[in-house]
């Protein structure tokens, strides 16, 4: 009996022993799916992405933009997952702010300088991206500190080779391209001389010190160029003065090559700009690298990398020019050729 009653109890022990240790499997397998599920869960929260959109105000062209940027962030997510799983964008004018406006953005996007000064006096400037910056042609900004020198910054106006190209382009190989320009905003001279050797031209400039010169100034670049390039420069081309501009070329029969798709609408037989689905496609490219990374980028100012060509095939045809097509154009300026 003494003997039997040891091997039972015996036996009894080695069930609870087998017991307890399928017991301490099954916490282990519980916990591991839990952690495994908070882990995933976490990794989910880290895949999701604020960002805050601030622009200078409300023009049409900051909401055109604004959606842009939301389409190319869901599709960037749905051919990037490991990076991100949704993008909650969120737009709003300065003045429109709560106080804690940048604690709880992944990355804040500012269009125009108005929105780009207001992140500056707020002393914010980590995982920013200023967009749709004006640059004059002589400067690195147009803000005079360093502002856009330490932040991924996106220039609004072309590089001065991508228009010179387009002139060229536009007019069949004219190798004489005048450019009117203010005392204040010359481009400099390295550039210039560099682009005459680059692409086989001349260029040749008339410097306007106030409205009341652009005529006479204008009238004799215009004796000795094939065409007139137009840079963005509001003390040369404004309201008051495009109408003007564009009927004392015409009646020279000397084309116009502008710098916006309102330019060519007036009557610039051609124009190489950014819209807003091209500004939004390098927006979302250059938050791209910020997403990707949990370090802090910071790569300086660019030009547009996307753009776009406008046409005036009526102004062309009347001043005896025969225009490829606007993708052809465009096709011929990214690739670097010229006639």
């Amino acid at each position: 009996m003494f003997t039997n009653g040891k091997l039972t109890a015996l036996r009894t022990g080695n069930a609870l022993s087998a017991l307890g240790r399928f017991c301490r499997v099954l916490l282990l397998l519980f916990l591991a799916q839990h952690f495994i599920a908070g882990h995933a869960y976490s990794r989910e929260i880290e895949r999701q992405h604020n960002i805050l959109i601030i622009k200078s105000g409300n023009a049409t062209v900051y909401d055109k933009v604004i959606n842009a940027i939301e389409h190319y962030f869901i599709l960037y997510c749905e051919s990037h997952p490991d990076i991100c799983t949704e993008v909650d964008t969120t737009s709003s004018i300065p003045t429109n702010l709560k106080p804690e406006w940048s604690k709880h953005s992944d990355l804040i996007i500012t269009l125009g300088s108005k929105a780009a000064k207001f992140t500056r006096d707020h002393g914010v400037t980590n995982k920013t991206i200023h967009a749709m910056i004006p640059m004059l042609p002589d400067k690195k900004s147009n803000i005079s500190d360093r502002l856009f020198q330490e932040t991924d910054t996106i220039y609004l106006n072309q590089p001065l080779e991508r228009n010179l190209r387009l002139a060229k382009l536009s007019t069949g190989g004219g190798k004489r391209i005048g450019i009117l320009v203010h005392k204040n905003n010359r481009p400099s001279e390295s550039i210039l001389r560099k682009s005459e050797n680059k692409l086989g031209i001349t260029i040749t400039l008339a410097e306007a010190v106030n409205s009341r010169e652009l005529g006479s100034k204008l009238g004799k670049l215009l004796e000795s160029s094939d065409v007139l390039l137009a840079l963005p420069d509001a003390n040369i081309h404004n309201r008051k003065t495009i109408s003007n501009i564009l009927t004392s070329t015409y009646r020279k029969q000397v084309p116009v090559v502008g710098f916006s798709a309102a330019y060519v609408k007036a009557g610039a037989i051609s124009a190489v700009h950014s819209t807003p689905d091209d500004i939004a496609r390098h927006i979302v490219d250059v938050s791209a690298s910020h997403l990707s990374t949990k370090t802090n980028l910071i790569k300086g100012p660019k030009y547009p990398k996307y753009f776009s060509v406008s046409v005036n095939r009526k102004v062309a045809r009347s001043l005896g020019i025969k225009l490829p097509s606007e993708t052809h154009l465009r096709d011929q300026i990214s690739t670097g050729k010229t006639p």
